[in-house]
């Protein structure tokens, strides 16, 4: 007796028979971190207009280095500067690269009464891996000064304007009578949040329990792998003669 198979018409009901013979409900444990922070987003306009500004501000401080090489070619590799080359008053409060930043930063955070007014300019997209400067963000929180993201291929220009190869940190001790529109424009981009940082140091500390969520979903079910046979040992027994012996005598 045969029993005849089942048939699905309607849309609906062949997607939950589907779902119901080739998916599984899976539990999963959730839990966020408060103690994520996120970078700060700016319009590409207003990214355009800060890397043409910064641009502008770093030029003579790569005109500045290109004439020391220069130079010191034709003084066959003195280590004193020149004094036709006079170095300009940017130079003392440019910090460029992430380790000279970094140590810059730490320094800052340190000190009690900064006098001045740092802005950081990151260029993020062309760091690889991130991970690189992912402390910076952290602490421009903790210093509460302004991180810029640069847009896409400002790596290299900004190392053109300085005379190198390529600069993906530059942090500027901005003053308010010598980089006046880049101070202007810092002010337009937000300051990275980080709620958790400032209570922690202002404010008493409350520790709070750990909120554990259960996320309900499904997973395929994987089929069975269906082991293969031993192809080469059954190759082997047909070509050994000692088998085909017994078969006679069976």
């Amino acid at each position: 007796m045969s029993t005849a198979a089942k048939t699905f018409t309607a849309v609906t009901n062949v997607r939950t028979a589907t779902a119901t013979e080739k998916t599984k409900s899976v539990y999963k444990n959730v839990l966020g971190s408060p103690f994520i922070l996120k970078w700060p987003t700016i319009h590409t306009d207003l990214g355009q207009t800060i890397l043409t500004q910064l641009l502008k501000t770093l030029t003579p401080v790569g005109e500045y280095r290109t004439r020391c090489r220069a130079l010191k070619k034709k003084k066959k590799g003195s280590e004193i500067t020149p004094a036709a080359a006079v170095a300009p008053e940017i130079q003392s409060r440019l910090h460029v690269g992430i380790n000279e930043v970094t140590r810059y930063m730490e320094s800052y955070i340190a000190s009690t009464h900064p006098t001045t007014q740092p802005v950081m300019y990151i260029c993020k997209r062309e760091i690889k891996p991130l991970q690189l400067c992912q402390h910076l963000l952290s602490m421009a929180a903790l210093a509460k000064i302004k991180l810029i993201p640069m847009p896409a291929d400002s790596e290299s220009k900004l190392g053109q304007a300085l005379g190198i190869t390529r600069a993906s940190v530059v942090l500027i001790e901005i003053m308010e009578d010598k980089e006046e529109s880049l101070r202007l424009s810092a002010q337009e981009v937000p300051l990275i949040e980080a709620p958790w940082l400032s209570n922690a140091l202002e404010q008493k500390v409350h520790f709070i329990g750990e909120n554990v969520k259960i996320l309900k979903t499904v997973a395929p079910i994987k089929a069975p792998k269906k082991q293969q046979q031993p192809l080469k040992r059954k190759a082997e027994e047909e070509d050994d003669p000692s088998t085909d012996n017994k078969k006679l005598k069976n």
